[in-house]
Protein backbone atom coordinates (compact mmCIF):
# COMPACT_ATOMS: atom_id res chain seq x y z
CA UNK A 1 0.00 0.00 0.00
CA UNK A 2 1.42 3.34 -1.10
CA UNK A 3 1.75 6.33 2.20
CA UNK A 4 -1.19 8.14 0.49
CA UNK A 5 -3.08 5.02 0.78
CA UNK A 6 -1.60 4.14 4.19
CA UNK A 7 -2.50 7.61 5.35
CA UNK A 8 -5.95 7.88 4.54
CA UNK A 9 -7.13 4.20 5.66
CA UNK A 10 -5.44 5.37 9.27
CA UNK A 11 -6.88 8.62 9.29
CA UNK A 12 -10.58 6.89 8.57
CA UNK A 13 -10.33 4.35 11.28
CA UNK A 14 -10.64 6.90 14.06
CA UNK A 15 -12.75 9.17 12.22
CA UNK A 16 -15.37 6.11 12.22
CA UNK A 17 -15.57 5.08 15.67
CA UNK A 18 -15.83 8.73 16.37
CA UNK A 19 -18.69 8.97 14.27
CA UNK A 20 -20.01 5.87 16.22
CA UNK A 21 -19.33 3.36 12.83
CA UNK A 22 -18.15 0.20 12.84
CA UNK A 23 -14.30 0.34 11.60
CA UNK A 24 -12.41 -1.73 9.06
CA UNK A 25 -10.20 -2.42 12.71
CA UNK A 26 -9.43 -1.45 15.71
CA UNK A 27 -7.55 2.17 15.61
CA UNK A 28 -4.16 1.44 17.69
CA UNK A 29 -2.14 3.78 19.60
CA UNK A 30 1.21 3.35 20.45
CA UNK A 31 2.25 3.98 24.40
CA UNK A 32 5.85 5.21 23.74
CA UNK A 33 6.93 8.69 25.19
CA UNK A 34 9.54 10.94 23.74
CA UNK A 35 11.64 10.48 26.35
CA UNK A 36 11.74 6.69 25.52
CA UNK A 37 12.09 7.29 21.87
CA UNK A 38 15.12 9.59 22.53
CA UNK A 39 16.97 6.92 24.59
CA UNK A 40 15.75 4.40 21.65
CA UNK A 41 17.78 6.48 19.35
CA UNK A 42 21.11 6.30 21.47
CA UNK A 43 21.11 10.12 22.29
CA UNK A 44 21.78 11.31 26.21
CA UNK A 45 18.20 11.76 27.47
CA UNK A 46 19.25 14.40 29.81
CA UNK A 47 20.96 16.90 27.23
CA UNK A 48 19.03 16.34 24.19
CA UNK A 49 16.25 18.10 26.21
CA UNK A 50 17.86 21.14 26.55
CA UNK A 51 18.74 21.58 22.87
CA UNK A 52 16.09 20.31 20.88
CA UNK A 53 17.06 20.71 17.28
CA UNK A 54 14.74 20.05 14.11
CA UNK A 55 17.74 17.38 12.96
CA UNK A 56 18.18 15.95 16.37
CA UNK A 57 14.01 15.34 16.50
CA UNK A 58 13.71 14.02 12.90
CA UNK A 59 16.83 11.03 13.85
CA UNK A 60 14.95 10.21 16.90
CA UNK A 61 11.91 10.05 14.63
CA UNK A 62 12.83 8.44 12.09
CA UNK A 63 15.04 5.79 14.60
CA UNK A 64 11.58 4.87 16.19
CA UNK A 65 9.73 3.70 13.14
CA UNK A 66 11.49 0.18 14.10
CA UNK A 67 9.18 0.22 17.12
CA UNK A 68 6.34 2.32 16.77
CA UNK A 69 3.50 0.45 15.22
CA UNK A 70 0.08 2.54 15.80
CA UNK A 71 -2.07 4.29 13.21
CA UNK A 72 -0.52 7.84 14.41
CA UNK A 73 2.56 9.53 14.77
CA UNK A 74 3.80 12.82 16.41
CA UNK A 75 5.59 14.29 19.38
CA UNK A 76 4.29 18.07 18.75
CA UNK A 77 4.54 18.83 22.71
CA UNK A 78 7.15 18.17 25.13
CA UNK A 79 7.83 19.43 28.57
CA UNK A 80 11.05 22.44 28.14
CA UNK A 81 13.49 22.33 30.89
CA UNK A 82 15.19 25.51 29.01
CA UNK A 83 11.92 27.54 28.92
CA UNK A 84 11.44 26.54 32.74
CA UNK A 85 14.89 27.33 33.61
CA UNK A 86 14.29 30.68 32.47
CA UNK A 87 11.69 31.43 34.90
CA UNK A 88 13.48 29.51 37.82
CA UNK A 89 10.27 27.22 37.57
CA UNK A 90 9.86 25.29 41.11
CA UNK A 91 6.26 23.23 40.14
CA UNK A 92 8.48 21.03 37.31
CA UNK A 93 11.61 19.83 38.47
CA UNK A 94 14.08 18.17 35.98
CA UNK A 95 16.33 15.09 37.57
CA UNK A 96 19.76 13.99 37.21
CA UNK A 97 18.24 10.76 34.97
CA UNK A 98 16.66 13.43 32.45
CA UNK A 99 12.78 12.88 33.70
CA UNK A 100 11.01 16.54 34.20
CA UNK A 101 9.10 15.80 37.60
CA UNK A 102 5.98 17.28 39.65
CA UNK A 103 7.02 17.57 43.40
CA UNK A 104 4.46 18.41 45.54
CA UNK A 105 4.18 22.14 45.99
CA UNK A 106 1.83 24.35 48.06
CA UNK A 107 1.36 27.95 46.37
CA UNK A 108 -1.57 29.34 48.30
CA UNK A 109 -2.00 30.06 51.73
CA UNK A 110 -5.29 28.52 53.63
CA UNK A 111 -6.38 31.93 54.48
CA UNK A 112 -6.30 33.56 50.63
CA UNK A 113 -9.14 31.88 48.99
CA UNK A 114 -11.50 35.17 49.23
CA UNK A 115 -8.67 36.56 46.97
CA UNK A 116 -9.06 33.62 44.61
CA UNK A 117 -12.97 33.47 44.14
CA UNK A 118 -12.93 37.39 44.29
CA UNK A 119 -10.38 37.37 40.99
CA UNK A 120 -9.04 34.46 40.02
CA UNK A 121 -7.08 36.20 36.98
CA UNK A 122 -5.11 38.90 38.87
CA UNK A 123 -4.86 36.31 41.86
CA UNK A 124 -3.15 33.33 40.04
CA UNK A 125 -1.08 36.37 37.91
CA UNK A 126 -0.17 38.44 40.44
CA UNK A 127 0.07 35.61 43.35
CA UNK A 128 0.47 32.17 42.21
CA UNK A 129 2.80 32.45 39.19
CA UNK A 130 5.19 34.21 41.24
CA UNK A 131 5.14 32.18 43.28
CA UNK A 132 5.43 29.14 41.13
CA UNK A 133 8.73 30.61 39.11
CA UNK A 134 11.03 32.53 41.05
CA UNK A 135 12.38 35.05 37.96
CA UNK A 136 8.46 36.57 37.94
CA UNK A 137 8.68 37.64 41.35
CA UNK A 138 11.88 39.82 41.25
CA UNK A 139 11.27 43.24 39.60
CA UNK A 140 8.23 43.78 36.95
CA UNK A 141 11.12 44.13 34.09
CA UNK A 142 12.17 41.56 34.82
CA UNK A 143 9.31 39.15 34.89
CA UNK A 144 8.21 40.79 31.01
CA UNK A 145 12.23 39.84 29.88
CA UNK A 146 11.83 36.28 31.83
CA UNK A 147 8.30 35.71 30.28
CA UNK A 148 9.42 36.37 26.41
CA UNK A 149 12.25 34.38 27.14
CA UNK A 150 10.40 31.58 28.39
CA UNK A 151 8.29 32.06 25.56
CA UNK A 152 10.77 32.25 22.94
CA UNK A 153 12.52 28.75 24.41
CA UNK A 154 8.99 26.98 24.39
CA UNK A 155 8.58 28.45 20.46
CA UNK A 156 12.21 27.17 19.48
CA UNK A 157 11.05 23.79 20.62
CA UNK A 158 7.70 23.51 19.99
CA UNK A 159 8.94 24.30 16.38
CA UNK A 160 11.44 22.14 15.98
CA UNK A 161 9.08 19.42 17.04
CA UNK A 162 6.04 19.46 14.84
CA UNK A 163 8.33 20.17 11.86
CA UNK A 164 9.94 16.92 12.51
CA UNK A 165 6.82 15.51 13.06
CA UNK A 166 5.38 16.62 9.98
CA UNK A 167 8.11 15.63 8.10
CA UNK A 168 8.19 11.93 9.63
CA UNK A 169 4.33 12.09 9.24
CA UNK A 170 4.37 13.03 5.29
CA UNK A 171 7.51 10.32 5.18
CA UNK A 172 5.55 7.51 6.66
CA UNK A 173 2.04 7.53 5.82
CA UNK A 174 0.51 8.93 9.10
CA UNK A 175 -2.45 10.83 9.31
CA UNK A 176 -1.10 15.03 8.93
CA UNK A 177 -0.82 16.85 12.16
CA UNK A 178 -2.14 16.16 15.44
CA UNK A 179 -5.90 16.38 17.27
CA UNK A 180 -7.70 19.01 17.30
CA UNK A 181 -9.64 20.48 19.92
CA UNK A 182 -8.18 22.05 23.14
CA UNK A 183 -7.57 21.31 26.98
CA UNK A 184 -8.88 22.27 30.04
CA UNK A 185 -8.68 21.31 33.63
CA UNK A 186 -11.19 20.20 36.60
CA UNK A 187 -11.19 22.99 38.80
CA UNK A 188 -10.42 20.31 41.67
CA UNK A 189 -7.74 19.02 40.42
CA UNK A 190 -6.34 23.09 39.51
CA UNK A 191 -6.56 23.73 42.81
CA UNK A 192 -5.02 20.90 44.76
CA UNK A 193 -2.50 19.81 41.93
CA UNK A 194 -1.44 24.04 41.35
CA UNK A 195 -1.84 25.94 44.14
CA UNK A 196 -2.67 24.34 47.98
CA UNK A 197 -1.37 21.21 47.45
CA UNK A 198 -3.42 17.56 47.67
CA UNK A 199 -2.24 17.31 51.67
CA UNK A 200 -3.39 21.45 52.30
CA UNK A 201 -6.84 20.88 50.47
CA UNK A 202 -8.13 17.52 51.82
CA UNK A 203 -7.35 19.84 55.03
CA UNK A 204 -9.69 23.04 52.98
CA UNK A 205 -12.48 20.28 52.79
CA UNK A 206 -13.42 19.64 56.30
CA UNK A 207 -12.18 23.07 57.63
CA UNK A 208 -13.75 25.52 54.82
CA UNK A 209 -15.64 23.59 52.59
CA UNK A 210 -17.54 26.49 51.16
CA UNK A 211 -14.39 28.04 50.54
CA UNK A 212 -13.38 25.01 48.47
CA UNK A 213 -16.45 24.98 46.27
CA UNK A 214 -16.57 29.03 45.42
CA UNK A 215 -13.14 29.14 44.47
CA UNK A 216 -13.68 26.00 42.22
CA UNK A 217 -17.15 28.14 40.84
CA UNK A 218 -14.87 31.14 40.47
CA UNK A 219 -11.80 29.10 38.16
CA UNK A 220 -14.85 27.82 36.07
CA UNK A 221 -15.35 30.85 33.78
CA UNK A 222 -11.37 30.68 33.09
CA UNK A 223 -11.67 26.67 32.46
CA UNK A 224 -14.44 27.39 30.56
CA UNK A 225 -13.00 29.72 27.90
CA UNK A 226 -9.43 27.40 27.84
CA UNK A 227 -11.79 24.23 25.96
CA UNK A 228 -12.84 26.77 23.11
CA UNK A 229 -11.24 26.71 20.36
CA UNK A 230 -11.02 28.81 16.95
CA UNK A 231 -12.50 25.97 15.07
CA UNK A 232 -14.87 23.41 15.85
CA UNK A 233 -15.60 20.02 13.69
CA UNK A 234 -17.12 16.68 14.35
CA UNK A 235 -13.22 15.74 15.21
CA UNK A 236 -12.52 18.85 17.48
CA UNK A 237 -12.26 17.16 20.84
CA UNK A 238 -11.95 19.22 24.76
CA UNK A 239 -9.58 17.21 26.81
CA UNK A 240 -9.18 16.53 30.30
CA UNK A 241 -6.61 14.67 32.43
CA UNK A 242 -8.36 13.48 35.68
CA UNK A 243 -6.28 13.61 39.12
CA UNK A 244 -7.12 13.34 42.22
CA UNK A 245 -10.59 12.29 41.98
CA UNK A 246 -10.56 8.94 42.82
CA UNK A 247 -8.61 9.14 45.84
CA UNK A 248 -11.73 10.96 47.44
CA UNK A 249 -14.52 9.16 49.25
CA UNK A 250 -17.62 9.22 47.07
CA UNK A 251 -19.31 11.90 49.48
CA UNK A 252 -16.37 14.06 48.03
CA UNK A 253 -15.93 13.06 44.54
CA UNK A 254 -19.89 13.78 44.54
CA UNK A 255 -19.37 17.17 46.41
CA UNK A 256 -16.32 18.57 45.35
CA UNK A 257 -15.31 16.96 42.37
CA UNK A 258 -18.11 15.83 39.76
CA UNK A 259 -20.22 18.66 39.58
CA UNK A 260 -17.94 21.13 37.69
CA UNK A 261 -16.14 18.17 35.58
CA UNK A 262 -19.83 16.69 34.50
CA UNK A 263 -20.57 20.50 33.55
CA UNK A 264 -17.10 20.86 31.20
CA UNK A 265 -17.73 18.23 29.84
CA UNK A 266 -21.91 19.10 28.62
CA UNK A 267 -20.23 22.76 27.78
CA UNK A 268 -18.19 21.04 25.37
CA UNK A 269 -20.74 19.26 24.00
CA UNK A 270 -23.04 22.32 24.00
CA UNK A 271 -20.29 23.81 21.63
CA UNK A 272 -20.32 20.86 19.52
CA UNK A 273 -17.66 19.01 21.01
CA UNK A 274 -16.81 15.22 22.13
CA UNK A 275 -14.38 14.78 25.53
CA UNK A 276 -11.26 12.91 25.43
CA UNK A 277 -10.79 12.08 29.28
CA UNK A 278 -7.88 10.37 30.45
CA UNK A 279 -9.35 8.43 33.70
CA UNK A 280 -6.14 8.20 36.28
CA UNK A 281 -6.56 5.72 38.66
CA UNK A 282 -9.74 3.29 39.48
CA UNK A 283 -13.18 4.42 38.00
CA UNK A 284 -15.14 1.65 38.90
CA UNK A 285 -17.25 3.80 41.74
CA UNK A 286 -17.90 6.06 39.05
CA UNK A 287 -19.31 4.15 36.06
CA UNK A 288 -23.03 5.68 36.89
CA UNK A 289 -21.37 9.28 36.82
CA UNK A 290 -19.52 8.49 33.38
CA UNK A 291 -22.15 6.93 31.58
CA UNK A 292 -24.35 10.29 31.94
CA UNK A 293 -22.24 12.11 30.42
CA UNK A 294 -22.95 12.86 26.39
CA UNK A 295 -22.64 10.82 23.93
CA UNK A 296 -19.54 9.85 22.58
CA UNK A 297 -16.93 11.12 25.38
CA UNK A 298 -13.74 8.92 24.53
CA UNK A 299 -12.58 7.33 28.07
CA UNK A 300 -9.07 6.17 28.41
CA UNK A 301 -8.94 4.12 31.44
CA UNK A 302 -6.11 3.25 33.55
CA UNK A 303 -7.04 0.86 35.67
CA UNK A 304 -10.40 -1.11 36.40
CA UNK A 305 -12.37 -4.36 34.96
CA UNK A 306 -13.01 -3.88 31.08
CA UNK A 307 -16.19 -6.26 30.66
CA UNK A 308 -18.32 -3.61 32.91
CA UNK A 309 -17.04 -0.88 31.32
CA UNK A 310 -17.58 -1.82 28.34
CA UNK A 311 -20.85 -2.82 29.45
CA UNK A 312 -22.08 -0.06 30.87
CA UNK A 313 -20.20 2.81 29.16
CA UNK A 314 -19.29 0.75 25.57
CA UNK A 315 -23.15 1.66 24.58
CA UNK A 316 -22.81 5.18 24.61
CA UNK A 317 -18.67 6.16 24.39
CA UNK A 318 -15.42 4.78 23.51
CA UNK A 319 -13.54 3.16 25.40
CA UNK A 320 -9.99 2.55 25.38
CA UNK A 321 -6.84 1.54 28.18
CA UNK A 322 -6.34 -0.94 30.33
CA UNK A 323 -3.40 -2.91 29.17
CA UNK A 324 -0.68 -2.85 31.66
CA UNK A 325 2.51 -1.36 30.26
CA UNK A 326 4.08 -3.31 32.94
CA UNK A 327 3.19 -6.48 32.16
CA UNK A 328 5.30 -5.52 28.66
CA UNK A 329 8.60 -5.45 31.11
CA UNK A 330 7.70 -8.76 33.13
CA UNK A 331 5.56 -10.91 31.23
CA UNK A 332 6.37 -13.40 28.55
CA UNK A 333 5.69 -12.90 25.21
CA UNK A 334 3.26 -15.29 25.49
CA UNK A 335 1.46 -13.87 28.76
CA UNK A 336 2.07 -10.24 26.95
CA UNK A 337 -0.33 -11.34 23.64
CA UNK A 338 -2.97 -13.56 26.04
CA UNK A 339 -3.44 -10.08 27.46
CA UNK A 340 -3.99 -8.80 24.46
CA UNK A 341 -6.63 -10.97 23.31
CA UNK A 342 -8.01 -11.00 26.24
CA UNK A 343 -8.74 -7.37 26.00
CA UNK A 344 -9.54 -7.52 22.44
CA UNK A 345 -12.32 -10.27 23.01
CA UNK A 346 -14.20 -8.25 25.69
CA UNK A 347 -13.82 -4.73 24.65
CA UNK A 348 -13.58 -4.79 20.62
CA UNK A 349 -17.39 -6.29 19.94
CA UNK A 350 -19.47 -3.88 18.55
CA UNK A 351 -17.20 -1.51 18.39
CA UNK A 352 -16.86 2.16 20.05
CA UNK A 353 -13.51 0.68 21.14
CA UNK A 354 -9.77 2.29 20.80
CA UNK A 355 -6.82 0.08 21.29
CA UNK A 356 -4.06 1.80 23.81
CA UNK A 357 -2.72 1.48 27.32
CA UNK A 358 -3.11 1.90 30.78
CA UNK A 359 -0.12 4.45 30.29
CA UNK A 360 3.08 5.29 28.40
CA UNK A 361 5.96 4.07 28.57
CA UNK A 362 8.68 6.56 29.46
CA UNK A 363 12.03 4.79 29.46
CA UNK A 364 13.36 1.58 27.83
CA UNK A 365 13.65 0.05 31.43
CA UNK A 366 9.52 0.20 31.59
CA UNK A 367 9.19 -2.08 28.90
CA UNK A 368 10.57 -5.18 26.92
CA UNK A 369 10.32 -3.81 23.20
CA UNK A 370 10.62 -6.94 21.42
CA UNK A 371 6.86 -7.98 23.29
CA UNK A 372 5.54 -4.17 22.76
CA UNK A 373 6.30 -5.08 18.96
CA UNK A 374 4.31 -8.43 19.57
CA UNK A 375 1.11 -6.96 20.96
CA UNK A 376 0.93 -4.03 18.51
CA UNK A 377 1.26 -6.37 15.78
CA UNK A 378 -0.92 -8.74 16.97
CA UNK A 379 -3.01 -6.57 17.34
CA UNK A 380 -2.78 -4.62 13.79
CA UNK A 381 -3.35 -8.05 12.49
CA UNK A 382 -5.89 -9.68 14.04
CA UNK A 383 -8.93 -6.95 14.39
CA UNK A 384 -10.56 -6.82 11.41
CA UNK A 385 -14.15 -6.14 12.06
CA UNK A 386 -16.37 -8.32 9.40
CA UNK A 387 -19.38 -5.80 9.30
CA UNK A 388 -17.18 -2.79 8.90
CA UNK A 389 -19.23 0.15 8.33
CA UNK A 390 -22.52 -0.41 9.87
CA UNK A 391 -23.81 1.57 13.23
CA UNK A 392 -21.57 0.23 16.22
CA UNK A 393 -23.54 -1.33 19.22
CA UNK A 394 -26.23 1.05 20.99
CA UNK A 395 -28.33 3.89 20.63
CA UNK A 396 -26.60 6.84 20.76
CA UNK A 397 -25.76 8.89 17.50
CA UNK A 398 -22.35 9.93 17.94
CA UNK A 399 -22.74 12.90 15.36
CA UNK A 400 -26.10 13.96 16.59
CA UNK A 401 -25.77 13.77 20.22
CA UNK A 402 -27.08 17.39 21.36
CA UNK A 403 -29.97 15.81 22.86
CA UNK A 404 -27.72 13.75 25.91
CA UNK A 405 -26.28 17.16 26.46
CA UNK A 406 -27.35 19.07 29.89
CA UNK A 407 -27.18 23.36 29.29
CA UNK A 408 -24.96 24.54 31.36
CA UNK A 409 -22.99 27.12 29.65
CA UNK A 410 -26.20 29.84 30.23
CA UNK A 411 -24.73 29.16 34.37
CA UNK A 412 -21.64 30.98 33.74
CA UNK A 413 -20.93 34.77 32.34
CA UNK A 414 -18.75 34.58 29.34
CA UNK A 415 -15.07 35.03 30.61
CA UNK A 416 -13.63 38.90 30.59
CA UNK A 417 -10.18 39.21 31.09
CA UNK A 418 -8.92 42.45 32.92
CA UNK A 419 -5.34 42.33 30.93
CA UNK A 420 -6.33 40.55 27.92
CA UNK A 421 -8.85 43.65 26.61
CA UNK A 422 -11.00 43.31 23.57
CA UNK A 423 -9.41 45.13 20.66
CA UNK A 424 -11.76 47.96 20.94
CA UNK A 425 -11.05 48.58 24.20
CA UNK A 426 -7.24 47.72 24.03
CA UNK A 427 -7.03 50.68 20.72
CA UNK A 428 -9.31 52.76 22.73
CA UNK A 429 -6.23 55.29 23.82
CA UNK A 430 -3.69 54.59 20.71
CA UNK A 431 -3.84 56.06 17.57
CA UNK A 432 -5.11 54.84 14.47
CA UNK A 433 -3.59 56.11 11.14
CA UNK A 434 -6.66 55.27 9.01
CA UNK A 435 -9.67 53.74 9.36
CA UNK A 436 -8.41 50.84 6.05
CA UNK A 437 -5.27 49.64 8.86
CA UNK A 438 -8.00 48.74 11.58
CA UNK A 439 -8.91 45.28 10.42
CA UNK A 440 -5.34 44.05 10.37
CA UNK A 441 -4.34 46.09 13.29
CA UNK A 442 -7.48 43.42 14.99
CA UNK A 443 -6.39 40.37 13.00
CA UNK A 444 -2.48 41.23 14.67
CA UNK A 445 -3.38 42.28 17.82
CA UNK A 446 -5.73 38.76 18.62
CA UNK A 447 -2.99 36.80 16.89
CA UNK A 448 -0.46 37.64 19.40
CA UNK A 449 -2.98 37.74 22.14
CA UNK A 450 -3.60 33.59 21.01
CA UNK A 451 0.35 33.43 21.24
CA UNK A 452 1.22 35.36 24.31
CA UNK A 453 -1.81 35.32 27.00
CA UNK A 454 -1.82 37.07 30.43
CA UNK A 455 0.08 33.65 32.18
CA UNK A 456 -3.35 33.26 34.11
CA UNK A 457 -4.95 32.81 31.43
CA UNK A 458 -3.14 30.00 29.88
CA UNK A 459 -2.75 28.44 33.51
Amino acid sequence: MDKEALRKERDQLSKDVRRGIIPKRVPVRDALSLELLIEYSGKDLLTTQYNYTYEDCVEIMEKAQEIVRGDNFGASFARNPVAGMMIKNRTMVMSKAGFIQHPETCMMEADEYDELIADPETFIGEKIVPRQSRMYSVSPMTFAVSYLRNYLANMDQNAALMRASAYVQEKYGYPMGGSRGSMTGVPFDEIADQYRGFKNITIDMKRQPQKVLDAMEALMPKNIAMQNPRVIDEFTTSSIMTHMGVFLNTKDFDKFYWPNFAKLCHIAGERGMHMYIFCEGDWMRFLDHLYDLPAGCQFAFEYGDPKPIKDKLGKKHIVGGFYPVTLLRNGTKEQCLDKAKELIDILAPGGNYMWSYDKSAISLADINIENYIAVQEYVLNNTNYANAGQKASGEFDFTNFQNTVKPYLKDYPVYKSKHDLPFEEFIADYPVPDERALPYMKAAYEKYLRMAPYPANGH
